[in-house]
């Protein structure tokens, strides 16, 4: 009877143990982090996809070098007197009685079956296929900057996320400590109204700043979850799924200079090269437009059999010819495209010109941020350890009856604003510092 009970006991403390382990969660670092939201995110699957449809597309404008090979059958059913003799004629059944007037003007319906094969070998199209390749490639080049921005982007999320969780541990950590600093202090000026030292007032604003931190530590525990979630959904795993963060929120140094930073990222941001890309390939496209203007010539062939049955093959025929073609006038439609081709190119590389000024801006704005947020960590630091002190000299003059309880009150107000203004001054120095590695595209 001892043994089951010793066993019983046992079993009910390994569930104890799986549950408690399944319910902090995996452990995971800000790597681990990344490195899951670059496998899972649906936006890089996306951006991969966009890429390879790029490359497809290269593939697909080669085409224009390669013949093209058609096989058709075609049946057809008429008494037109002109289509009847020439289907006999294709049949190679003619007879003399054909030539009868009066059967020549009301034949009898006639069917016939053609089966035809043709060839078409583009020869010369002002440079069509030449310049197809060229936009093709250039659009893949572009597809994959996006790709490695649409990377870059992902892992920024991830980052801000991470820290965003640690930041929300760091807040329900001080909410807490201030919920336990407020309950002591009910405690004292329950104490102290007890023994008439204080006014029923003081044990009043001692209970509502308690409530208050109370209520503070019911939303600093929900920010925990949301935070969470959050990191989840930036990796791209089901919302719900439970992780044990590793890490602690740090300063984050400057280790460059200002215009270091910004020649860098002119030549290494991805989104530029695309955006540059896809200038290059807007005005290819007006030179692609002005290959209209310019003749083609292209070889054709085919081979015909025609029978009075499926699939016959009663009479066979060959023909090969060359067409030289020349657009002369089109109701200005050419000369329409390349204009709007030329528009087009000069709107993308004004694009790019913006576009390289705002690079400029955001890496600037990013440098400025970090070294001011370096400059909230030296000022918060030193103000957490006054707040703290000072809390601590005003809660032993109360007990000696030296003060008052709004001065208690005030100093811990005091001190849970320097500890959660320090943290926010933690975390805007580490997402800073990752905010200026995506505006300069070294993230």
């Amino acid at each position: 009877m001892k043994f089951y009970v010793i066993a019983a006991v046992l079993v009910l403390l390994l569930v104890a143990v799986v549950a408690m382990t399944a319910y902090a969660g995996e452990p995971l670092s800000l790597e681990q982090a990344v490195e899951a939201a670059l496998k899972n995110h649906p936006n890089l699957k996306a951006a991969d996809s966009q890429v390879e449809g790029a490359q497809a597309n290269v593939l697909k404008s080669k085409s224009g070098f390669l013949p093209k090979v058609t096989l058709s059958e075609t049946w057809s059913r008429t008494d037109n007197p002109l289509m009847v003799l020439g289907t006999k004629l294709n049949q190679a059944s003619v007879t003399p009685s054909d030539f009868d007037p009066v059967v020549m003007n009301a034949p009898d319906p006639m069917s016939n079956y053609n089966t035809r094969l043709a060839v078409i070998q583009p020869v010369f199209n002002g440079g069509k296929e030449y310049l197809g390749i060229k936009q093709a490639r250039l659009a893949s080049e572009a597809a994959a900057q996006d790709r490695v921005r649409a990377r870059q982007e992902t892992m920024f999320n991830v980052v801000k996320a991470f820290y965003g969780l640690l930041l929300a541990k760091e807040y329900d950590k001080v909410a807490i400590q201030s919920l336990e600093t407020s309950a002591a202090n009910v405690k004292l000026a329950e104490a102290r109204f007890k023994a008439g030292a204080v006014l029923q007032s003081d044990l009043l604003r001692a209970k509502v700043q308690y409530a208050e931190v109370k209520e503070m530590a019911g939303r600093s525990g929900n920010g925990v979850k949301l935070a969470a979630a959050n990191l989840n959904f930036a990796m791209g795993v089901p919302q719900e799924a439970e992780y044990a963060v590793e890490g602690a929120l740090s300063s984050q140094e400057l280790k460059e200079d200002l215009e270091g930073m910004i020649s860098g990222a002119l030549s290494l941001r991805p989104d530029l090269s695309s955006l540059g890309l896809n200038r290059k390939n807007a005005e290819t496209n007006v030179s692609q437009a002005r290959t209209d203007y310019v003749p083609s010539l292209n070889l054709m062939g085919q081979a015909d059999w025609n029978s009075d049955r499926l699939a016959g093959s009663d009479a066979k025929s060959w023909a090969v010819m060359a067409v030289l073609q020349w657009n002369l006038f089109d109701g200005l439609v050419t000369t329409s495209r390349v204009r709007e081709a030329s528009a087009n190119a000069g709107r993308m590389k004004a694009m790019e010109e913006q576009m390289r000024s705002g690079v400029q801006l955001q890496v600037r704005q990013a440098y400025y941020n970090l070294q001011a947020s370096l400059e909230r960590i030296a000022a918060t630091s030193s103000s957490v350890q006054e707040a703290e002190e000072g809390f601590r000299i005003v809660q032993k003059r109360y007990e000696a009856g030296m003060t008052t309880l709004v001065d208690v009150l005030g100093a811990e107000n005091a001190l849970i604003r320097s500890r959660t203004g320090a943290l926010q001054a933690l975390y805007d120095n580490n997402v800073a510092a990752a905010e200026l590695k995506l505006a300069a595209g070294t993230l």
